[in-house]
């Protein structure tokens, strides 16, 4: 139990409440990756009609994930300040293989960068959502939509023994490496992009940027003082 706790928080000194409020975040996640599965096998079999009645409920699950993400996300500074941590000492007091960096400026990195999956999140949902009388687009727009809302998991499963920890490049190597497949299942398949994976594409470059310059800003890190 304390294994599975340090990998999901990145710390042993956690309350129980934080252990399970992210444990739910994680069932919430697996939750969303079967629903995704089995809409993908109503297609194969050619239920087309069940697959759209899932799609509207489907569509309601991605609005709890980004409320329930956004909440998660903003709670991060309170929870961290409630195990009693100096947000001016170096990052590595969490525990997690993150160093050179303080506290602040690291929580600033995160959460503004899980406020950017988010939005990624939601912009690929609604748009496929809009487009869901052309399967082409759509089924990439819900390919990529999973796929921006997949860093807080590689971030947990980067800070086990062998995968490089959050500043190592296990997380940007999946990510991207899920897109790269997408672009070459484009060019074996229609020997050409799709449009929506172009643009996709662009959106996550666009949005991980404009993240990462958040994070690593003044703003941002007012904002993670405002929260703890």
């Amino acid at each position: 139990m304390e294994t599975l706790e340090k990998t999901l928080t990145g710390s042993r000194r956690t309350t129980r409440s934080d252990f399970f409020t992210i444990m739910a975040g994680v069932v919430l996640l697996l939750v969303g990756f079967v629903w995704f599965l089995g809409q993908s096998l109503l297609i194969r079999a050619g239920r087309v009609r069940r697959h759209r009645q899932f799609g509207a409920l489907g569509a309601g699950f991605g609005a709890v994930v980004v409320v329930g993400g956004l909440m998660a996300s903003l709670g991060v500074p309170a929870r961290v300040a409630s195990r009693g941590i100096d947000f001016g000492a170096d990052a590595s007091v969490l525990g997690i293989g993150v160093t050179g960096l303080t506290v602040t400026a690291f929580l600033s990195n995160v959460v503004c960068t899980n406020i950017g999956s988010l939005l990624s999140f939601a912009t690929f949902l609604v748009s496929a959502v809009v487009l869901r009388r052309r399967p082409q687009a759509h089924k990439r727009l819900m390919l990529l939509a999973s796929i921006s809302i997949i860093g807080p998991a590689l971030a947990r499963i980067s800070r086990l023994h062998g995968f490089g920890g959050e500043q190592g490049p296990f997380i940007p190597l999946v990510s991207w490496g899920l897109v790269l497949a997408l672009a070459v299942h484009d060019l074996v398949s229609r020997r050409r992009l799709h449009p929506s994976t172009v643009l996709g594409a662009l959106l996550l470059m666009l949005i991980n940027y404009g993240a990462g310059v958040a994070g690593r800003s003044e703003v941002g890190q007012m904002l993670i003082r405002e929260l703890r």
